[in-house]
């Protein structure tokens, strides 16, 4: 199991709080009246059965959904409602379930795709490529390369996406994310369809992402083998309620949890 993060984790700040949040689809409650709270650094996992509201509660964190009710204070700053857009210029990201890439560019050119909101010449400048549009895209250039080599994706950096296998794929989405520089990163179900192999590698990645970086990560992760060894906490809904909030170890005893989603004890 990841071993605790240094310091209280009770004292560190709080990055994003999500206070009494509501959200329905033509009456179906996809969540109900659910608080938690991700504090900067760690990493939270969110776990659930089908159909528990999990997808639904990062699509309202990064202003996919509007929800029905509550309030979402991301850095300090409160809100109802904020668009995809606004929340990655504030600096949320977000991996997909389903991989989410323009297949027939490269790996290199999906990860400059993350750099477009840190672009800040004009479309003009970009057309001509000169002078200081040029030395702007060769800045952008050199931070896609440090993700490509953080993501050991060298190899593959001009291949097009559409052609490599489903575990590449879904490193070069992280890397996509990583190049927008988040302070929160949304990661749902960044294991789904891995060997074991594969799973390991990014488990991995996701540590040294929020190690190295200081990346604050929320995921969605139905391999409990993978959330017991990578969140600081756990958050558990079931059918778009929270039933449990706490440590992997407070979280995986839980009864709550045990008959709602472990079915046995772990």
């Amino acid at each position: 199991m990841r071993a605790p993060a240094a310091g209280d984790q009770a004292a560190r700040e709080i990055l994003l709080s999500m206070e009494n949040v509501s959200l329905s689809f033509g009456g179906v409650n996809a969540i109900s009246d659910v608080s938690f709270d991700i504090r900067k650094g760690e990493i939270c996992a969110i776990i659930g059965p089908n159909g528990a509201g999990k997808t639904s509660m990062l699509n309202v964190i990064n202003g996919f959904y509007t929800p029905r009710q509550g309030r979402i204070t991301f850095k300090g700053v409160a809100r109802a409602k904020m668009r995809p857009y606004e929340a990655a210029e504030r600096g949320i990201a977000r991996t997909f379930q389903n991989v989410a890439l323009f297949r027939g560019m490269s790996a290199l050119d999906n990860i400059m795709a993350g750099r477009t909101l840190k672009m800040k010449r004009g479309l003009l400048w970009q057309m001509l490529r000169y002078g200081p549009a040029m030395a702007e895209e060769v800045e952008h250039r050199r931070v896609a390369e440090e993700i490509i080599d953080f993501l050991h994706i060298k190899d593959i950096r001009k291949v097009q996406v559409g052609r490599l296998p489903y575990g590449l794929q879904k490193r070069v989405e992280l890397g996509r994310a990583l190049a927008m520089e988040p302070e929160l990163l949304l990661l749902d179900e960044p294991m789904a369809g891995m060997n074991l192999e594969e799973k390991e590698d990014m488990s991995r990645f996701v540590l040294d992402v929020n190690q190295h970086f200081g990346t604050t990560i929320a995921l969605i992760e139905h391999d409990m083998g993978v959330v017991m060894d990578l969140s600081d906490r756990v958050v558990v809904l079931d059918h778009g309620v929270k039933i449990a909030d706490g440590t992997p170890d407070e979280v995986k005893s839980d009864r709550n949890v045990i008959d709602a989603y472990l079915g046995v004890a772990h």
